[in-house]
């Protein structure tokens, strides 16, 4: 599922730039002068309409001049859209919705509608074949409320957060004006997890989005909605993710290729697994079963006695003084090689863990239901684009 995408739209008509109101001029000097010129337009459009409680996505007008080397100073010309926008948003008034490739042709049709009232003309085809400059892969995950609050969950959650080795090597937990979320990031990706009704309470601007918040308050609202949201934030670090499922292609991909299912799916899992699953993360879990299930599972994973030893006495060392701590302790004992060995069977014991689906541990839950990955979407709108197996009809 997506929300949000970065077009660049290099195919458009501008009838006239009086919405483009504010000019950014950029000029890049080195050692032998000039050697590019860059010009970004705005437009306070998308402000104006959510002052009117509508959403409009983000849109500038991009000018780049490239030195064109032994040309005698001559430069290249190049000029393209730059959109933002959140596909769910644009559609339903909210992303408390999924967003699927089932609903890119619809999406199409409505950015093309928008860009109009800023006296920008695309075509459909020119959107879904635009190459997309950063995207954020998102599932909204409905929590039962046999489970409890989904607050109560982020809370436990929270525990997990000093993973020792991940992509992320910054983290946060967060419980202020802004909602409740648990955040992984570096400079080019991140993770986020975060309460997305207290999240519309606090930001939605929508009148939708005003209208969920205030059932929400009222309590009318019987399941809790977890958003899991990945962020792609550089177009390298999208091309990247990406050509891992396209053999013959390496970067330049377009929202349909994008917005494959399987990817957003397989994405989402990995780095949630990242996180919360693989190497010694899985202790946490561990340290959360009585003593009696903690020595039935290490038994069950059939790893040699001696190991399952130092891996009953870690976990008690997390239960009593957290991860980092424990690790940091283990790491002074033995050597690097056999804490490769101690993660995979650790890894192993969760597997085995989670196969018995305990439905009171936060990371087991949520993994599960990451990987039904059953798509929420407006009942109304799954009629018209044609029955999918196991879609939640809201």
């Amino acid at each position: 599922m997506i929300d949000s995408v970065l077009l660049k739209i290099p195919d458009f008509i501008l009838f006239s730039s009086q919405h483009f109101t504010h000019l950014k001029y950029q000029e890049f000097r080195g050692k032998y002068g000039l050697f590019g010129k860059f010009e970004t337009r705005y437009t306070d459009y998308p402000q104006e309409m959510k002052k009117k409680g509508l959403y409009f996505p983000q849109v500038n007008l991009m000018q780049r001049q490239r030195l064109l080397k032994g040309t005698g100073g001559r430069f290249s010309k190049e000029r393209y859209l730059l959109v933002q926008v959140s596909i769910p948003k644009l559609l339903y008034g909210t992303s408390i919705f999924d967003a699927d490739e089932r609903v890119l042709p619809l999406f199409a049709i409505r950015l093309k509608e928008a860009l109009l009232a800023i006296n920008v003309r695309v075509t459909e085809t020119a959107i879904m074949e635009a190459v997309v400059q950063r995207i954020d892969y998102s599932k909204v995950l409905r929590i039962s409320s046999t489970y409890g609050s989904t607050a109560s969950l982020i809370r436990e959650m929270a525990a997990y957060d000093n993973k020792q080795s991940s992509d992320f090597n910054q983290n946060k937990f967060y419980n202020g004006k802004d909602g409740l979320y648990l955040k992984f990031y570096n400079s080019s990706q991140g993770l986020v997890i975060y309460d997305k009704f207290e999240e519309i309470t606090t930001n939605g601007t929508t009148k939708l989005e005003q209208e969920i918040a205030k059932g929400y308050k009222r309590g009318d609202m019987v399941h809790g909605a977890l958003r899991i949201e990945l962020s792609l934030q550089l177009k390298h670090t999208v091309d990247s993710a990406l050509r891992r499922f396209y053999k013959t292609k390496k970067k330049n991909f377009t929202l349909p290729e994008a917005a494959r299912p399987d990817i957003g799916k397989q994405l989402l899992i990995e780095s949630f697994e990242k996180v919360y699953v693989r190497g010694f993360s899985g202790t946490v879990y561990l340290s959360k079963l009585k003593d009696a299930e903690l020595y039935n599972q290490l038994r069950a994973s059939k790893v040699p006695f001696q190991q399952q030893a130092i891996l009953y006495l870690l976990t008690n060392r997390v239960r009593a003084v957290g991860l980092k701590t424990a690790i940091a302790e283990l790491k002074g004992q033995v050597s690097a090689s056999s804490i490769g060995r101690y993660k995979k069977q650790t890894e192993r014991v969760l597997e085995i863990a989670n196969a018995k689906h305990d439905k009171v541990n936060a990371v087991a839950y949520l993994r599960r239901k990451l990987k039904q990955f059953t798509p929420i979407i407006p009942k109304q709108l799954d009629t018209i684009l044609g029955a999918t197996k196991g879609v939640r009809k809201l």
